[in-house]
Order: C-alpha cells, then sequence, then structure tokens
C-alpha cells in the first residue's frame, strides 16, 4: 500500500538514502588515505567524530534542500521505502567489501 508523503517526510527521506551512501564512501576514502584521515583526526580530535558530523550536517542540509523540491509529489511511501532498504544494503556492502579482506582473528591486534 503507497501513501502519498509530506514534504519533510520525502525530503528528509531522500536525504537518508544520500548520507546512507555518503557514510560508505567517506570511510573508503579516509581508510585509504592516510592525509585524509588525519584531517578528520585533526579536525575534531578523532576521525570517526569528523566523519559523523560530515555525514549529520550533509543529513540536515540536504533534508531541508530536498523538501523545497517537491519530491512529495513524485515519490510516495513504497518507492521510498525500497530506495531506502536498496542504499542501506549497498552501503554495507561496501563497508563490509572493505573490511572483511582486512579482518584478523579476535585478539589479533587489530588497531582502530
Amino acid at each position: 500500500m503507497s501513501i502519498q508523503m509530506e514534504k519533510y517526510t520525502a525530503g528528509f527521506g531522500l536525504s537518508l538514502i544520500v548520507t546512507s551512501l555518503l557514510n560508505a564512501v567517506i570511510l573508503l576514502i579516509k581508510e585509504m588515505n592516510a592525509s585524509v584521515m588525519n584531517a578528520m583526526k585533526t579536525a575534531l580530535g578523532h576521525h570517526w567524530t569528523t566523519h559523523g558530523a560530515i555525514v549529520i550536517i550533509v543529513f540536515f542540509i540536504l533534508g531541508f534542500v530536498f523538501s523545497s523540491m517537491n519530491f512529495e509529489e513524485k515519490w510516495d511511501s513504497q518507492k521510498m521505502l525500497k530506495f531506502i532498504v536498496l542504499a542501506t544494503i549497498i552501503g554495507g556492502i561496501i563497508v563490509a567489501g572493505f573490511f572483511l579482506p582486512n579482518l584478523k582473528v579476535a585478539g589479533s591486534g587489530i588497531k582502530y
């Protein structure tokens, strides 16, 4: 059953889709580039803090931008749900695909 959405629901739903994927991309970039990792550590004291701040800020900015673009007229709840699930799965595959080949046996001294 599809339900028409309100503008903020549509806008922030789309923002969730984008930021779910962005989260995975930021992780790849910072883990593969020591300069980016160091800059993120320096910015807010720890790379995960900077990573989280970027994702949260982008989520809110895009949420308000998308809310003003009348996406509620083009997207219904079913379509939004499908894309949220898809983006979450893709983001998870990206993260798992990066970390699984490098996973060590528990207790072997993984450093984070």
